[in-house]
Order: structure tokens, then sequence, then C-alpha cells
């Protein structure tokens, strides 16, 4: 299963740099290039549970919020691309274009 999780960011809150920092440490998370401010595959209910507790660990206190999508076996889905990217890359046609 894919779960993708958007952000949502005020004036108020932590900045987005500071919040890709956490969400790097904290849940192993980079945000990606696409619809969706990160995505995570998971197998298991265990999995997903572990990974939703460290999104909200990583989130609390900054004044962001976020909202989870998951679906089942996206025919559309492609693998995410970390942003920024990490270099060199060595990509013939990059995806986005």
């Amino acid at each position: 299963m894919h779960s993708y999780v958007d952000l949502y960011f005020s004036a108020e809150s932590l900045s987005p740099l500071e919040i890709s920092k956490r969400l790097k440490k904290e849940a192993g998370l980079s945000f990606i290039i696409g619809p969706h401010d990160l995505a995570f595959e998971w197998q298991t209910e265990e999995e997903f549970h572990r990974r939703l507790l460290q999104v909200r660990e990583a989130l609390k206190g900054t004044g962001v919020l976020y909202r989870v999508e998951t679906v089942r076996d996206d025919p559309a889905f492609i693998e995410p691309i970390p942003w920024p990217p990490p270099l060199p890359r060595n990509d013939a046609i990059h995806p986005a274009y």
C-alpha cells in the first residue's frame, strides 16, 4: 500500500526547510516531486501505525497541519523522487519532462 502525506504551512509554522530536516531525522521521509509532499509504502497495519506515529511526532508543536491519503495498488503510482534530489544524478531523462 502507498500512503501520501500533504503538509499545510502557515506564516506561524516552522519553515518548510526545518520541517524537511525533522521529517528526515525522525521519520526517515523526504519531500518528493509531485502532487503530494511525502510518500511511504507499507505492508502491515503495524508498519502503517509506526510510520504515522513518526510523522505525527516530527510535526508535533510545529504549527504544520497534515493530511494522509492511502491508496491500494495505485496504477498511476510512480516511484517518488526525493527533493532535493541526491547529487549527482545520472538520469538520462527527468520524469517530470
